[in-house]
């Protein structure tokens, strides 16, 4: 298990594990919470990692129900103790987007992250600077306090340790508007440019890019990532999907991920190779 994994994303695999065992049990949700003494909506929430029981006992006699033995109780407990602590973002949660919360439970827990990004730079490869023109760029428009820039700027930099300490694997696509769209101004563009072609030499990121003059295919709905994850923890990816509301939508259905995983590929067949993205910095940088 990760270091980094949050508690929201032990919630969801102790309820993927949950179903399992109930399935594996061969008993319904209505059995399930009368074992545990609860009513058949907690069994339905906890198995969708959205919320706990009120007693740890409950717990016990559900894992009771479903004939887990010592070993594994003691492991689904540790579990189920570590999933009721707060995320390192809790305390921030109020100048996160809606569905935002969310994510970042995914986030915590994902393997690979492969995001899409037409206008802006991916929030993972921004400078503290860039962010923090970005978010002031809004300040007035979105009635704004400093202290909403200021908590924003810091789970920016935070998430930013997914790819810098935790190795998480990250293969960014960005549009050149994402690049040449100016944030604060020159200055910060050509250090945000730097850091961008610094961080692309970690073995674990890739970023690629979509020139203006490619005949590539190109998404004009918005922003989206794809997030993949160990199979010993979830099943399949998961799409976080950008609204035009600035709210985040998770998703999970086969279709509709195997719908985005597509339009990922088709995107990335029109970006330069990675081996170029420095040099085409190095050639924005003189530009702006």
């Amino acid at each position: 298990m990760a270091a980094n994994t949050g508690s929201t994303f032990l919630r969801i695999m102790l309820g993927v594990e949950l179903t399992q065992l109930r399935d594996k049990a061969e008993l319904s949700g209505e059995q399930a919470a009368k074992a545990a003494g609860c009513a058949p909506s907690t069994i339905t929430n906890i198995e969708k990692g959205t919320t706990g029981f009120r007693r740890i006992g409950q717990f016990t006699e559900l894992l009771a129900a479903y004939n887990v033995g010592f070993e594994g109780q003691d492991l689904l407990l540790d579990w189920y103790k570590s999933a009721k602590g707060d995320d390192w973002w809790t305390p921030n949660t109020s100048v996160l987007p809606s569905g935002m919360p969310t994510y970042l439970g995914f986030e915590s827990g994902a393997r690979i992250v492969s995001p899409w990004c037409p206008n802006v730079v991916y929030g993972l490869l921004q400078t503290e600077e860039y962010a923090r023109a970005l978010f002031e760029s809004a300040k007035a428009a979105d009635e704004r306090t400093t202290d909403f820039v200021d908590s924003s700027v810091e789970v920016r930099a935070n998430r930013k340790r997914l790819i810098t300490e935790q190795g998480v694997e990250l293969v960014c696509l960005m549009d050149e508007s994402a690049l040449r769209n100016v944030v604060g101004d020159g200055a910060v563009m050509r250090r945000q440019y730097a850091e961008i072609a610094g961080l692309s030499k970690l073995p674990n990121v890739t970023v690629r890019i979509i020139p203006f003059a490619a005949p590539a295919y190109r998404v004009t709905s918005g922003g989206f990532t794809v997030l993949d994850f160990d199979r010993t923890a979830l099943q399949g990816p998961v799409v976080a999907v950008s609204t035009v509301s600035h709210t985040v939508q998770v998703v999970s259905k086969p279709k509709v991920v195997r719908q985005f995983t597509r339009r990922f590929d088709f995107l990335a067949r029109g970006a330069l190779p990675d081996h170029e993205t420095a040099a085409y910095l190095e050639q924005l940088a003189r530009k702006v």
